[in-house]
């Protein structure tokens, strides 16, 4: 497995920092939060699982649309997580 060097902000890397699991790398906690929490990637998921499957169209917009919203005013750099 290759790797690569990236530059991140004093802020960005406290924020990473404060993200990162107990025994995870700042890669695997990176690779984490970029696959995860997207209103697209719960969708796949509600669609995919049980009691979530028989959601009619325009529910899985609704929901795909309140995750979005909730999503975007979510100001994580205002949480203290420590």
């Amino acid at each position: 497995m290759t790797s690569k060097t990236i530059s991140v902000t004093e802020d960005v890397y406290n924020l990473l920092r404060k993200m990162r699991l107990p025994g995870e790398s700042f890669g695997d906690t990176i690779n984490r939060l970029c696959k995860s929490k997207t209103s697209l990637s719960l969708r796949i998921w509600a669609e995919s699982s049980d009691g979530w499957s028989d959601l009619t169209p325009e529910e899985a917009t609704r929901l795909e649309n309140t995750l979005e919203t909730i999503r975007i005013t979510l100001h994580p750099e205002e949480v203290d997580l420590d």
